[in-house]
């Protein structure tokens, strides 16, 4: 499996990829979790390697997060048949072989409107929303995930080694198998245990040490302290919706609805009358299509819509 796998990275990596093969690796890559796993290794291997060439003398020192990302730069287009058939081949004998070391740490992200599983060697999950990174490092002892921007889910699984998530100056420790979702806010994060247990340390927002979060409680930390509060199941369900690439209204404004619809679309709505904002709406609507939201708004409401010159969405009271 880990030839197999490490086959995979070495051809998507490759400028002369086609759709086709891109549509077979995500067939193969969908048959199993032990398949995916497999990849995200691999993948990680093989970045690593990637880095390694990107700090040659001579060239520019890339950015410091980016040292731990797997982004992978793509070989010469000019380069012959025979030539990439024998780094190919040498690719993945140092993938497979493993026989360079360049520590644990890699990062993972998305795009806007984007999703991703992450399988790491120790089987936890992370599942990343829209327009998210995080950076994993595996040190002596500790499973540590620091979250960039965005929001995840980390499904911590069982090990000797605490598992723990660095978000906005504060420290999530995962008490055993633990689901917990984190979403970064713009001065502190939203903390959602769904299953298990943790322990919030917001180093910079509040004085006290571990403030303990079991399942079915969801915590807010900022600059004006930590809250805490119980949520039910189905709330849990409306805010992790996003797995299913929907967005779950129950009740939220129009303000509320346009900026969650923003995270996941370059196209953007705007509120161009604000006597509009305050409206409240629920229901089920796809992450990735904002029209079909703004239909169901402009029907349900005296609200109508134009595009504007920026190919922003503007909404309105209808008169």
């Amino acid at each position: 499996m880990r030839q197999a796998a490490a086959l995979w990275v070495v051809r998507l990596d490759d400028a002369s990829c086609s759709e086709a093969d891109r549509a077979a690796f995500e067939a193969w890559r969908g048959e199993s979790f032990e398949h995916e796993a497999a990849y995200e290794r691999e993948a990680a291997v093989w970045a690593r390697l990637d880095r390694v060439r990107a700090l040659r003398p001579g060239q520019q020192r890339p950015d410091a997060d980016l040292l731990a990302a797997a982004e992978p730069r793509r070989p010469p287009a000019t380069r012959s048949h025979w030539a990439r058939g024998l780094a190919v081949s040498a690719a993945i004998a140092l993938i497979v072989a493993g026989s360079v070391s360049f520590g644990t740490s890699t990062a993972y992200a998305t795009a806007i409107g984007e999703r991703r599983v992450v399988v790491l060697g120790d089987n936890s999950r992370i599942e990343l929303n829209t327009d998210s990174k995080v950076v994993v490092r595996f040190k002596r002892g500790v499973r540590e995930v620091r979250l960039v921007k965005g929001e995840a889910l980390f499904q911590a699984a069982p090990d000797a080694r605490p598992f723990l998530v660095k978000a906005a100056d504060a420290v999530i420790a995962a008490d055993g198998v633990t689901e917990v979702a984190v979403r970064l806010r713009s001065d502190g994060a939203i903390v959602t245990v769904k299953k298990g247990a943790v322990d919030v340390d917001p180093v910079r927002a509040d004085a006290r040490k571990d403030l303990r979060l079991p399942a079915g409680v969801a915590a807010v930390y900022d600059s004006h302290g930590a809250r805490s509060r119980v949520v039910s199941e189905a709330e849990i369900d409306r805010s992790l919706a996003w797995r299913q690439g929907a967005i779950a209204l129950d009740g939220q404004s129009l303000e509320q609805a346009v900026a969650e619809f923003n995270r996941y679309n370059h196209q953007q709505i705007r509120i161009a009358d604000p006597s509009i904002a305050d409206l409240r709406l629920a229901g089920y609507f796809q992450t990735t299509e904002p029209t079909g939201f703004v239909v169901a708004v402009t029907s349900a409401f005296p609200v109508r819509a134009s595009e504007g010159t920026d190919g922003a969405i503007r909404l309105s009271r209808r008169s």
